[in-house]
């Protein structure tokens, strides 16, 4: 039987027949012997103590000697059939009867709870395979009802994780699509306008212009080796270079490539690094890559006159680095999205202020395929700091 419900009633059915059988059968034979062993001893104890007139004295311990046939079962049998009558007959008839009358009575409640039970077993499991069928055709929204805590009730919850997760994952693509293209689209409609017009004499190919579409190409580019670098590392397949690095020195290094452009923002940068740290081994551009993003987004985010901060420390056996800023901070319902791909706190910057919203996504796919950990914490108004922790092995 293919079906699941079929099955469970016919396996509750057999173990019920085989069960009821077996116990019928040795209650009968137990019945039976002992029935005959009670009546066998009481037509014995029906016999004269003393013998007749002229019989011989029966020797010592021949009292306790068994009867002739006493030896043999079936002679035993057939002096039972001949010594009872007909009552004890019929009452070994009408408890066998009684014995299979119950037997058959305990088979069908057996079947029907064999039935009540396969039912609530096989119900919730036909609505997660018809559940599944749906998710299959496209239908992302299908939930099923937990019926119960129990192994059951953990699958029906499962089955709706899983289509939560993969409606999430859906709805990530889409946007991922949508957020390339729209990304994409902006520079190209620049570089084709300019080129129609260059290519129809309205537009001159002046420097200026020139150097205008090839910052747009950059930008371009820029976001092809965003997008490729973010594949790589999230499918575990970017490439490291791991060598020992002395961090402190990396560190100061990034902070003296953006020092002038915080300098230009009136933003103060300090740094505050701890001395004989360990030389973890790292991918120095990755690891480069990183600080230079964060310490952008930190200045970038700081107004005039506000405060940047890089750090580097020993913690509970793992180097941190961090940056801190008092700038316009994150609120609380956006923090977890951060490292989402192509987010951005204020969506209507544009690119070229603001980023794609790709450099947070790539920090924290290059930290982890290190062994690391990034978290944020941040509070509206109250600024925001960045902390990565790395392995020092």
């Amino acid at each position: 039987m293919k079906n699941l419900q079929g099955r469970l009633i016919l396996a509750f059915a057999a173990v019920s027949l085989v069960s009821i059988a077996a116990t019928a059968a040795i209650t009968g034979a137990f019945v039976r012997t002992e029935f005959d062993r009670y009546f066998f001893t009481m037509r014995m104890m029906e016999r004269p103590p003393v013998p007749p007139p002229g019989a011989r004295t029966p020797l010592p311990g021949a009292e306790r000697s068994p009867m002739p046939g006493m030896r043999d079962p079936s002679r035993m049998r057939d002096m039972m059939r001949r010594i009872m009558g007909a009552p004890e007959l019929q009452f070994l008839d009408q408890l066998r009867r009684a014995t299979w009358r119950a037997s058959l009575i305990g088979l069908l409640a057996a079947v029907l709870l064999g039935i009540v039970v396969a039912r609530h077993v096989a119900a919730p499991l036909r609505q997660v395979s018809a559940a599944a069928v749906r998710v299959g055709q496209g239908d992302l929204s299908q939930q099923v009802p937990v019926l119960s805590d129990d192994e059951l009730g953990n699958l029906a919850k499962a089955f709706n994780a899983m289509t939560v997760d993969l409606k999430r994952l859906d709805e990530s693509r889409r946007h991922l699509v949508a957020d390339i293209a729209h990304e994409l689209g902006t520079p190209l409609s620049v570089l084709q306008a300019n080129l129609e017009g260059m290519l129809d004499g309205i537009i001159e190919p002046h420097p200026d212009r020139l150097a205008a579409l090839h910052t747009q190409v950059t930008l371009l580019a820029r976001l092809v080796n965003d997008l490729r670098d973010l594949s790589l590392a999230q499918a575990g397949r970017l490439v490291l270079d791991r060598r020992p690095t002395d961090l402190a020195a990396l560190v100061a290094d990034a902070a003296a490539v953006v020092s002038p452009h915080a300098a230009e923002k009136g933003v103060e940068l300090l740094s505050r690094l701890a001395p004989n740290l360990p030389t973890p081994p790292v991918d120095r551009d990755r690891i480069l890559q990183v600080i230079h993003n964060l310490l952008d987004n930190a200045i970038r985010h700081t107004p005039a006159g506000g405060t940047v901060t890089v750090g580097l420390d020993a913690h509970a056996g793992r180097l941190r680095l961090w940056v801190a800023d008092t700038g316009s901070g994150i609120p609380q319902e956006e923090v977890e999205h951060v490292f989402d791909r192509f987010y951005r706190l204020d969506a209507s910057r544009a690119r070229a202020s603001g980023g794609a919203g790709l450099g947070l996504a790539i920090v924290k796919s290059i930290v982890e395929a290190h062994g690391g950990q990034i978290q944020v914490a941040s509070t509206a108004g109250g600024g925001s700091t960045f902390t990565v922790t790395l392995p020092v092995v």
